[in-house]
């Protein structure tokens, strides 16, 4: 009975506590950040709430590159060129089965780290490595003067400049340059301690020695019975006009073998020649005149006749098998 004068249904305690319960979840969840989605139908999608995202108290992480050490620094013991007909393999260990990690190319210069047996360690343009010896030619360490003077060159089509003199010293009863008389120094005495005698026949002519020398020479054809002109011809294969001689640069030796004296090719047999052609280009000389290049130094094969060029130039003319007109690229 209620007092107020109507009659109301009784209060139903159960449905309207689930009620409240239900809601307060509904508010926790919102209160949460929960995604709460209600089903709806295609008019009425579903609501999707995203929580807020705070701002980070962490530095930000720098993602620069990885910047290299410096290299490793070596001390070289010695300089060598490569000789392979194509390029030499640089691995990464002395052993023909270690990992290939570069290529030394024919005739190009690498500095000597270690040597030892078959392999070397060297560095080339800034990698190091280990290549088989017998892919270099390895130089001695004998001190070389170095510059463009050594790579004059000298011929008929190339004559000396006008007023052309040279500084020259006494060696070995002639004189030489006196910029190369140490390292021919050198050169005779390392061959004298191999057991070979180098015994210097000439080296530096005065143009009016050269001269004299050049018109006996024609001299003598003449007596054969050959006309001047093709005298003149034939001389010059042997002995050059004068301002076209090597001999006039201080730069040439001809040099022979106290055992051997005379200069012809009989001189390629001796012990003494097969020395230089092993070692001369260590002390910066060449064979100017080779057996096969008269077609283009128009000169005889003369195995006494070595010029100074240089240890870079030797060496590579060695390897290369260039003589000087085709190494500098002037050959006619």
């Amino acid at each position: 009975m209620n007092p107020g004068g109507g009659c109301k249904k009784p209060f139903k305690p159960i449905k309207t506590g689930c009620a409240l319960a239900c809601t307060l979840v509904f508010i926790f969840a919102a209160a949460c950040g929960d995604d709460v989605s209600r089903t709806g139908t295609e008019a009425t999608p579903a609501v999707t709430r995203t929580a807020a995202v705070l701002p980070s108290t962490e530095r930000p992480v720098e993602t620069a590159s990885a910047k290299p050490g410096p290299s490793p620094s070596y001390e070289l013991t010695a300089r060598a060129f490569c000789k392979a007909e194509v390029s030499a393999d640089i691995r990464a260990e002395g052993a023909a089965d270690s990992a290939v990690v570069g290529a030394l190319p024919s005739g190009e210069e690498a500095g000597v780290i270690e040597r030892g047996g078959k392999w070397a360690h060297i560095l080339y343009k800034g990698l190091a490595g280990y290549v088989e010896s017998g892919s270099l030619l390895i130089l001695s360490p004998v001190p070389v003067p170095e510059g463009d003077w050594s790579l004059i060159l000298v011929n008929p089509s190339h004559k000396l400049p006008e007023g052309f003199t040279v500084e020259l010293a006494d060696f070995g009863g002639g004189q030489v340059d006196e910029r190369i008389r140490d390292v021919c120094g050198r050169m005779f005495a390392d061959a004298k301690k191999a057991g070979v005698s180098l015994k210097l026949v000439d080296a530096y002519r005065s143009e009016k020695r050269q001269n004299e020398l050049f018109r006996r020479k024609v001299d003598a054809y003449v007596s054969k019975g050959y006309g001047r002109s093709e005298a003149e011809k034939l001389a010059a294969t042997i002995t050059a006009r004068p301002n076209t001689s090597e001999h006039q640069t201080g730069l040439a030796l001809d040099i022979v073998t106290p055992s051997y004296t005379k200069m012809n090719k009989g001189f390629a047999e001796t012990k003494a020649f097969k020395w230089l052609d092993e070692n001369a280009y260590n002390y910066g000389f060449t064979l100017r005149y080779g057996r096969d290049k008269t077609p283009v130094t128009k000169v005889i094969f003369e195995p006494w006749h070595w010029r100074f060029v240089g240890v870079e130039a030797a060496a590579r003319m060695k390897i290369s098998g260039q003589c000087l007109e085709e190494y500098l690229g002037k050959a006619d």
